[in-house]
């Protein structure tokens, strides 16, 4: 990402690599088969890829639902023009239903109190309203008991007012524990031929999100439901493997400063490095205020020229410090890659999760929005 200086814009930035998630899209469509749906979950912002921007992409290559975690996210990507279905995986509170309703949203019921307040909803709002039944299987959290789902189905199904248009579960240990797997399968499986036995139509069927998918449990029901993947990330099982997956995310930033600092000087607060030697050092926008946690105090690196290059000092709100060496031809025009592929060399995601002791997931999601989104598709690039 350049200007026409050559300098970005930005003090740091997320890149989005579009050709990149319509690529997953399609490796996942492969694993799972190429006759399911896939519902494309666009939750926490996409994972922190710009939900907006994604969903766009994702859709106009053969994503035919979308799926998310809350109302805001759901009216969210309906103030932006998307008209897909758009499921809302978790429930919503009291005040939250008619909006939904009102957006055309798929919020997701397990009880009788769920459908009652969804049916005041649609009263209301005068529309018959879409839901989806989730059933819990053996992960918990939320869901139907797998004994009464038919009972709830058929109180949907008879309802003046509810229309229902899916049934899923969600898998607790694909890929870790196949036994447990095969033990949701099965009683899902159960629940769907009561419900079907009674004359409830489940509607639109699916169990398996990314790990699901790898582990083989993509072809149960009519559907997937891939978030991780799409964004060319892996459950840590199954890191070994090669999927066809491209990372999607890069994160860059532009040195602020650039010093000498003397043998036995401190740095940042809390003094927490001191120079061995005589070095140089760069200073980067980001911060703990962006989402780059302080546990990387003196922990992680940076890509420099496609050398990797210490971050050392405390990590501040709005800014990092980092060990440049003897180098002496760094400029201020240059790009460090804290997350992404540099000539030839890459930081991954998962590499930064295990220095934070955690997982893929969270360091993305975990960016925070004053990190400008720059959207590139086929050589093309588009804040957001």
């Amino acid at each position: 990402m350049s200007s026409a200086t050559g300098r970005s814009p930005h003090r740091a930035w997320i890149e989005v690599d579009h050709v990149a998630l319509a690529g997953n899209l399609a490796a996942l469509r492969r694993l799972a088969g190429d006759h399911m749906t896939v519902i494309a979950v666009v939750k926490a912002n996409a994972y922190g890829h710009g939900a907006n921007q994604v969903a766009r992409t994702l859709l106009d290559h053969g994503a035919e639902r979308l799926a998310v975690a809350t109302l805001g996210e759901g009216l969210e990507l309906r103030k932006a023009g998307i008209e897909a279905p758009i499921l809302v995986l978790w429930a919503l509170g009291g005040p939250e239903a008619e909006p939904a309703v009102a957006a055309d949203l798929e919020p997701v019921v397990y009880d009788e109190a769920g459908i009652e307040l969804l049916e005041r909803a649609a009263a209301a709002v005068g529309r018959r309203a879409a839901v989806q039944l989730k059933i819990d299987s053996g992960l918990g959290r939320q869901g139907s008991e797998p004994a009464v789902a038919v009972q709830l189905a058929l109180r949907i199904t008879r309802s003046r007012h509810l229309h229902l248009t899916g049934t899923f579960s969600h898998l607790a240990v694909p890929g870790e524990d196949e036994a447990y797997s095969d033990v949701q399968r099965l009683r899902l499986a159960q629940a769907l031929d009561a419900m079907r036995s009674a004359g409830a139509d489940p509607g639109i069927v699916h169990l398996a999100a990314t790990g699901g998918v790898v582990a083989g449990a993509g072809a149960f029901g009519d559907a997937i439901r891939p978030g991780l993947g799409l964004y060319g990330m892996a459950p840590g099982w199954a890191g070994d493997r090669d999927l066809g997956l491209q990372p999607v995310l890069s994160l860059k930033a532009l040195p602020l400063r650039i010093f000498d600092l003397a043998a036995g000087e401190g740095l940042g607060y809390g003094l927490r490095f001191h120079a061995e030697r005589a070095t140089r050092i760069a200073t980067l926008g980001i911060g703990y205020g962006d989402g780059w946690p302080r546990v990387h105090a003196n922990n992680g690196w940076v890509l420099l020229h496609g050398v990797r290059r210490p971050v050392v000092g405390a990590v501040s709100m709005d800014g990092i410090t980092v060990d440049l060496g003897d180098l002496d031809d760094v400029t201020y025009g240059d790009e460090f890659v804290l997350i992404g592929e540099q000539m030839g060399a890459r930081i991954v995601a998962d590499e930064v999760a295990a220095q934070r002791r955690t997982i893929n997931y969270e360091v993305t999601t975990a960016l925070r929005g004053r990190l400008p989104r720059v959207h590139l598709s086929e050589g093309t690039a588009n804040a957001g």
